[in-house]
């Protein structure tokens, strides 16, 4: 079965992405960037079908991910779409400078997550 990474440090969130992808991936939490970078560096990135990540995140945010995954090229590998609650157009319009396939705004219903895993999964297997 393929990982999803949720990496956000809100349970809330995990807990949506696990209920929306029961029996179809293994979603892994991350609360920080610093977990994500090392559920990437530890595990078969083959079995890594997408990560949903937050900007604001503690220890290690969002960008701190972004930049990892872009200096590895590693986008191909693991392709990510953002969570985020912010407003903020700079951060938003800064996230688009990576890769990424997509931005989620919270709050979001199960669906919306259901909608941009695929469209973040379905994407990157056309790379």
């Amino acid at each position: 079965m393929k990982t999803i990474i949720v990496a956000d440090d809100s349970s809330i969130i995990l807990n949506v992405a696990r209920k929306a992808f029961e029996g179809e991936y293994n979603v892994v939490g991350a609360i920080n960037g610093e977990e994500a970078i090392n559920y990437i560096e530890n595990n078969n990135l083959t079995e890594v079908a997408g990560m949903l990540l937050d900007l604001n995140m503690p220890k290690v945010n969002g960008f701190a991910v972004l930049e990892y995954l872009k200096t590895r090229n590693l986008f191909k590998s693991v392709p990510v779409s953002i969570i985020t609650g912010e407003d903020d157009m700079d951060n938003i319009a800064k996230a688009f400078e990576y890769p990424i396939i997509d931005v989620l705004k919270k709050p979001f219903t199960i669906d919306n997550v259901r909608k941009i895993v695929e469209k973040t999964i379905s994407i990157s297997e056309i790379k």
